[in-house]
């Protein structure tokens, strides 16, 4: 037993770079903690999820990641007082707590300095997405629990009624209220780009220039059906500078204002409940715009493009695909949140096997580009 203790010290000194490594590695500690904590660690584990976000906030909010990133040497309470402003004494309190859960090292008496998750947690995206899940969420996830006791525990499918309209008192859904909130906006963009940086992308897995090969400046070549604020665009725009042909951001009247500017991409206000005005594209693209409704909304959507496509088109989905058995945790996070603030939900394969079939669609690829959250391409033709 020492020998297998030594070696887990060993490995949490010097973990392998390799990312597969990395994971299967992080995955095997997860079950061993589960197997070897005590009723009282599993109860204080579960218990303290909610404390740990809301002092990671309170953390972010006083820059206390980022100065112990600067920092070349520990800080005290005392000092980190001085630069914040805050008590010694409740700073004091905070420094024990983020150490005792590992999100910045202790290396003495009030004395503390920053870890590989300090750094992490100090970076502007990941800052963000803390403040995004704070704040957006987790009164959705205070609302859930009475809000699915009242309607039954049936699973909710209505974007005007779920968690969010209760915990943040509107009765919008919840993209149409974010517009009026700019700061939590400005959070969740930085966020999702976080989690995208230096990651793969659709773009690795799909032959994007093989399918458009033979364009003009007048083909019709992307069509990004409800792109938001057009990352994907600008993708394309940085991957493929001298695409020839057009490449399309369509979206709501209220969204495209916020759209990043682009050479070469043009906006169109579009709404997707209404059939599609662009025809013969080359690829019509949506990418998590279908786990946002139930399914016959989500045919409706489907629908509203088909009648636009051509025997040169296709319509590419960039969803998460959950697996029908040993979900990762990150993919059912992201099911709960999907759930409780949009009441709609993430698809399993064979949910949506059925779904792509029952809206008329036959399957031509379907490739993971991030295994470790699910996101996948579904390219897809007319039946």
């Amino acid at each position: 037993m020492s020998n297998a203790i030594a070696r887990l010290e060993a490995l949490t000194k010097a973990p392998p770079k390799d990312p597969a490594e990395r994971l299967n590695i992080y995955n095997a500690a997860r079950k061993l903690v589960v197997a070897t904590e005590d009723p009282f660690n599993t109860i204080c584990r579960v218990n303290g999820s909610p404390m740990i976000l809301t002092f990671a906030q309170v953390a972010s909010d006083l820059g206390l990641f980022q100065k112990l990133a600067e920092a070349s040497l520990p800080l005290s309470s005392a000092s980190l007082a001085d630069s914040t402003g805050a008590n010694p004494l409740l700073l004091s309190r905070i420094l024990r707590f983020l150490a005792s859960n590992d999100m910045i090292t202790e290396t003495g008496e009030d004395a503390f300095t920053a870890s590989g998750v300090t750094r992490t947690l100090a970076r502007p995206g990941f800052r963000a997405g803390i403040a995004h899940t704070f704040l957006a969420i987790m009164p959705c996830l205070q609302a859930t629990p009475k809000f699915l006791a009242d309607t039954g525990y049936v699973n909710p499918t209505d974007v005007l009624h779920s968690p969010f309209q209760i915990a943040h008192k509107t009765d919008k859904p919840s993209y149409a209220w974010a517009m009026g909130q700019p700061k939590l906006m400005e959070d969740f963009n930085l966020w999702m780009a976080e989690q995208h940086q230096g990651q793969r992308t659709w773009l690795d897995v799909f032959d994007f220039a093989g399918h458009v090969d033979g364009s003009s400046a007048e083909t019709l070549v992307f069509v990004d059906v409800g792109g938001g604020i057009g990352q994907q665009c600008a993708l394309i725009k940085t991957v493929f500078p001298h695409l020839p042909g057009r490449v399309v951001l369509q979206d709501q009247p209220f969204v495209l204002p916020h759209a990043i500017p682009t050479d070469g991409v043009e906006k169109l206000s579009f709404d997707f409940w209404t059939e599609q005005p662009l025809k013969d594209a080359r690829i019509y693209y949506m990418r998590n715009i279908l786990e946002d409704y139930p399914d016959d909304k989500a045919i409706t959507i489907i629908a509203n493009t088909l009648p636009a496509m051509t025997s040169d088109s296709i319509l590419i989905i960039d969803e998460m695909i959950i697996p029908n058995r040993g979900a990762s945790s990150r993919s059912t996070l992201q099911d709960m949140t999907m759930m409780t603030s949009l009441a709609s939900t993430e698809r399993t394969e064979r949910q949506w096997d059925t779904l792509l079939d029952r809206a008329g669609l036959r399957t031509l690829q379907k490739t993971a580009y991030n295994a470790a959250t699910g996101e996948s391409i579904i390219v897809t033709v007319p039946k």
